[in-house]
């Protein structure tokens, strides 16, 4: 039988936590669109690049969480409470130190992954999901849900939303049925058209939770 346990992600499981991001995101449409031309294990290789930065900077100014399924890592969460996004420029410069080396054209496209995804983020106090991944051979067992409840629950101690973006339209579903509404849907034209769901939960009171 399985044991699984949440906790606190710390900075001795930084490097393992941005491996399995990196495995869960690489085939992404936002990660193909991004790091295009390039094979699947070069563009996972990079990907670990650009997570290692991601998971240091939501250990030392966010909050993040893993999922531990027989005390092995299975699913990742990296969330910023309210007030705390967008990132303080120090924050700013630690998440996005991976992006200065995966190439120049690389740097460019995630710089403009990221510029759309800023322009849609709401004003509203709120916990952010920056990031959420399961290594692929835990997809399907509900770790994914286990991370969402424990940030719901958090947001609904704080009487705030909970805020993402997701990529993937099989996600959809999945926030919904923990609550998440549609905010808004694009395509990015200059990345591959690539389609990016924008979704948020709205805060529950604890007779609605009941």
């Amino acid at each position: 039988m399985s044991r699984i346990e949440i906790i606190s992600l710390q900075a001795d499981r930084a490097r393992q936590a941005a491996r399995l991001l990196s495995e869960a995101f690489r085939d992404n449409p936002g990660s193909i669109a991004i790091l295009s031309g390039i094979t699947a294990g070069k563009r996972e290789k990079k990907l670990r690049t650009l997570s290692s930065g991601v998971v240091d900077a939501c250990i030392a100014y966010g909050v993040a969480n893993a999922v531990l399924c027989n005390d092995e890592l299975a699913g990742i969460s990296l969330a910023y409470p309210p007030d705390s996004y967008p990132l303080s420029f120090w924050a700013w410069l630690r998440s996005g130190i991976g992006a200065a080396f995966i190439g120049p054209r690389y740097t460019w496209r995630c710089a403009k992954f990221d510029s759309h995804i800023r322009k849609k983020h709401i004003t509203v106090r709120h916990w952010y999901l920056y990031m959420l991944g399961v290594a692929p051979p835990f997809q399907g067992r509900g770790c994914a849900g286990k991370l969402l409840r424990r940030l719901s629950e958090r947001a609904d101690r704080d009487g705030v939303p909970c805020y993402l973006e997701t990529d993937k339209p099989e996600n959809v579903s999945l926030y919904q049925s923990f609550g998440y509404e549609m905010l808004d849907e694009e395509r990015i034209e200059d990345l591959d058209n690539v389609r990016l769901w924008y979704m948020m939960r709205p805060s529950m009171e604890k007779g609605e939770r009941n």
